[in-house]
């Protein structure tokens, strides 16, 4: 039996109170007087982080080295992720499906106190909108159908290799049935690189779709005569919708906007992050190309003298983002960890399980001290993580 004392994460407030877990469970939680001498100086108990959207991390990514990856994560603060692969050709594209959740299936059962859990795959396209692709290639995004999707997910009677969401983009011809049938299958729609309108969003929401990708990014602008995509998931609550938190991908008034509109229990705080995220270089590869890092966001180099750099991705991970928010004022420290940790359990359906101190949830806790909140301990399955960076592996600290 393991106890910890500090401010909890309870309701979505910071409470005084102690978490007791077993083996792998939380059994019992219990609070103190919010009153009670030193309370403010006792160290953050929260849940674990859970990341919806993240393609490597810590120099890994799924395809080449998935536990490294998830040790990565883990040693950052985000105990269970969704592997997030680029679009590939369908077929390949479910080939690469397969390879990386018979690892994740192997990974989890090893997982505890080694690293983060894989809670099934997240694949953002191939079946998105070349005109909104962003820094996906576009050379490898798909017309929508059926017969592109059973490629991907394979035999009817498979486990749809281990897919839990997909980003589409629900305007494109052949996209309406997808949703449906990915629904039907049991699969998470997330809305994204995507210019659908208002209407056409609504309509794939009615049909099953749940989320909407990175909000803001690589979607049609909010215009006061057609709202868009970006206007009804921040209007609606049929989507729970992704933001990107370096504050460099969103600025601080979308993101207060965002928080007006849905609060921290409508938006999931994910990283985006690339395999050179949490490495410290300022310059990595990653899918062939050249990367460089500035203000924790990744960009691809200006393609010709004069030129911009374009942003890529991300090069922080979730806790690092929860602490750029709450340090530039923008939410506070109890809204933050809600959103990384609560609402994306809720988005995946696994509100039982993860994102919440309770008793009957997995014990995947993150302890924080000091005013810069300092991660001192993370617990994986009711195993504590060590914290320190393998030999010869760049380190993930934020």
């Amino acid at each position: 039996m393991t106890e910890l004392h500090g401010r909890l994460l309870l309701a979505g407030r910071l409470v005084p109170g102690k978490v007791r877990f077993d083996a792998d469970r939380i059994v019992a939680v219990s609070e103190e007087p919010a009153s009670a001498a030193g309370a403010e100086e006792l160290p953050v108990v929260a849940p674990g982080l859970v990341d919806l959207h993240v393609h490597g991390f810590g120099g890994c990514d799924p395809l080449e080295d998935l536990p490294g990856m998830a040790a990565a994560l883990a040693r950052a603060g985000t105990t269970a992720f969704q592997p997030t692969l680029f679009p590939a050709a369908p077929q390949r594209l479910g080939e690469q499906a397969t390879q990386v959740w018979a690892r994740a299936e192997s990974w989890n059962g090893s997982a505890a106190g080694q690293g983060a859990r894989v809670v099934g795959l997240h694949l953002e396209g191939p079946f998105v909108n070349p005109r909104r692709a962003g820094a996906l290639p576009v050379a490898d995004l798909a017309e929508p159908s059926v017969q592109g999707l059973r490629s991907i997910l394979g035999p009817a009677t498979g486990s749809g290799r281990g897919v839990r969401t997909m980003t589409l983009a629900p305007e494109l011809p052949g996209a309406a049935p997808l949703v449906e049938e990915l629904a039907r299958c049991g699969v998470r729609v997330s809305l994204g690189h995507s210019q659908a309108t208002a209407s056409e969003a609504r309509a794939a929401a009615r049909a099953g779709a749940v989320g909407a990708t990175h909000l803001f990014n690589a979607m049609g602008p909010l215009h006061h005569r057609e709202v868009g995509l970006v206007g009804f998931a921040l209007t609606d609550a049929a989507l729970f919708a992704e933001l990107i938190g370096d504050l460099v991908h969103v600025g601080p008034d979308a993101l207060a906007l965002a928080l007006v509109a849905r609060g921290p229990r409508g938006l999931c705080l994910v990283s985006d992050a690339l395999s050179g995220a949490g490495t410290g270089c300022e310059r990595f590869h990653s899918h062939g190309r050249q990367h460089i890092v500035h203000e924790g966001a990744a960009y691809f180099p200006a393609a010709s003298p004069g030129a911009a750099p374009k942003l890529a991705g991300s090069a922080l991970p979730q806790l690092e983002m929860v602490r750029r928010l709450v340090q530039r004022g923008v939410v506070s420290l109890a809204e933050a960890l809600v959103m990384a940790s609560k609402t994306p359990a809720r988005a995946l359906g696994l509100e039982s399980e993860l994102g919440r101190l309770a008793p009957g949830a997995r014990a995947d806790l993150i302890v924080l001290e000091g005013p810069s909140h300092e991660l001192v301990e993370v617990y994986t399955g009711g195993v504590r993580v060590s914290l320190e960076t393998p030999s010869g592996v760049p380190s993930a600290s934020g």
